[in-house]
């Protein structure tokens, strides 16, 4: 137990060794929320969710409603957003994380749900004159066993609505946008 103890100290010896102060230490500002975490905030409640989803290309998007409550976790770090629904006939779980990493400066979400086993991660910087953040990453495809290039663009509109705009771009062929996310607050 104590050696323990003595391994987690090792990262704030290791600052006072170096002549950082707590204000300054790198491990600290890594590990304490700032701003833009308690912007995060915001996003605090029961939302309506509409999900449009542009299945295959030239037909009508299909538009479904599930419910996301949102919550703060881990100490105001992280925006955990679990949403529940009817997705074509089919009970649709998913859970979604949402954080801001001080030392690299890039949001950073992942995303599972019960319509697959694989887990989503993007991470992109934050635009603060448009309040807008842009991420990327990877998810496999079923289909074709292949991977799925995918962007993600936040719009942080305000307190009571945001927006995900999902663009995927496939081995061959152009990116194109196949899901929006609608956030609005449900009103008590």
């Amino acid at each position: 137990m104590h050696y323990f103890k003595f391994i987690l100290t090792i990262p704030f010896l290791l600052s006072t060794l170096c002549g950082h102060t707590q204000e300054t230490d790198p491990w600290t500002k890594y590990m304490m929320p700032a701003e833009i975490h308690k912007s995060l905030e915001k996003y605090v409640g029961d939302f309506e969710m509409d999900i449009t989803m542009w299945i295959q290309e030239g037909a009508d998007p299909v538009v479904i409603k599930v419910k996301s409550t949102n919550k703060m976790i881990l100490g105001g770090r992280f925006l955990e957003m679990t949403q529940m629904g009817d997705m074509m006939g089919m009970a649709y779980q998913a859970i979604s994380t949402m954080g801001f990493n001080n030392t690299d400066k890039n949001f950073n979400l992942t995303t599972i749900t019960n319509m697959g086993t694989g887990t989503l991660y993007v991470t992109g910087p934050h635009d603060p004159l448009t309040n807008t953040a842009e991420l990327r990453g990877i998810l496999s495809n079923p289909l074709n066993e292949q991977m799925i290039e995918v962007r993600q663009v936040f719009h942080f509109l305000n307190e009571d609505q945001m927006m995900i705009e999902n663009f995927d771009k496939e081995e061959g062929s152009e990116e194109r946008k196949t899901i929006e996310y609608k956030f609005t607050r449900i009103k008590k």
